[in-house]
């Protein structure tokens, strides 16, 4: 699915998009503990992973301040319809310390559709969050031509009410309703649910995305335990939004017989 930087054009004065984010030390711990090192190389490369081990262990500071520093920087992006490119984004550690950021395949082509030469961030740890603020570089604009009159739009008609059928009523089809749905799906739907109290169910057409009900990081563990209650394997960077925006789109695209033969 192509997408569309949603920024202005670069080079304007004053012109930059910051990306900032911040992640949760307990949050990031229990997924360590739950699924292991393997869960994070979804998300971080070897040379990232190399970066946070010490001696003994993972540093789970480490391993936040990555995250987030991923996040500030696809933030800046300004871009819709597209998840995180995790892999594309590399963090790693200068000489002298402080974190640097290679964008790299599908994140390089957004950046310079936007009009962004690289970005740089900046990480601060505390015991029980990391937050990372990135600002892009921006490559030379032309210079600024005036605006053209946009001419005034025109009246849309309005819609005709839908005719009546023959028994009074409308003619247009009604999606039946599924009522039931298979183990897997109950399985994601209910993972979803826990983490949301507020919540008492979740309509098969409730966009997951912008009710914001999945964010970059639970959509990696979303898709992890996805991909093994569907039985299909799930590549990320291939992975369109449309396909898990909804519970139905779910269980079209992953728990049908077509999708299962896949």
């Amino acid at each position: 699915m192509r997408t569309r930087p949603v920024a202005p054009t670069a080079g304007g004065p004053g012109w930059a998009n910051l990306g900032m984010d911040i992640v949760s030390v307990t949050r990031v711990r229990r997924l360590l503990t739950l699924y292991g090192e393997d869960f994070f190389r979804r998300m971080l490369t070897p040379g990232e992973l190399a970066d946070c081990r010490t001696s003994a262990r993972l540093d789970v500071l480490g391993l936040c301040g990555r995250i987030a520093a991923k996040e500030a920087a696809f933030k800046t992006l300004r871009v819709r319809a597209v998840f995180l490119p995790w892999l594309d984004i590399v963090v790693r550690r200068s000489e002298g310390g402080w974190p640097l950021v290679e964008l790299r395949g599908p994140a390089a082509a957004m950046a310079a559709e936007s009009g962004i030469a690289e970005v740089t961030v900046t990480i601060s740890h505390d015991v029980d969050y990391a937050v990372a603020v990135a600002t892009p570089v921006l490559e030379p604009g032309p210079p600024e031509t005036p605006a053209h009159p946009v001419p005034p739009a025109q009246p849309v008609p309005p819609a005709q009410p839908a005719r009546p059928g023959p028994a009074g009523t409308p003619t247009a089809p009604r999606t039946p309703r599924r009522d039931t749905m298979s183990d897997g799906l109950q399985f994601m739907k209910n993972w979803l649910l826990a983490r949301h109290e507020e919540l008492d169910d979740i309509a098969p057409d409730l966009d997951l995305i912008e009710n914001r009900l999945i964010d970059s990081l639970s959509f990696v563990e979303f898709v992890f335990l996805l991909e093994q209650h569907s039985g299909r394997s799930i590549q990320m960077e291939t992975l369109e939004v449309d396909e898990i925006r909804t519970f139905a789109a779910i269980e079209t695209h992953f728990f049908t017989a077509e999708a299962v033969q896949a």
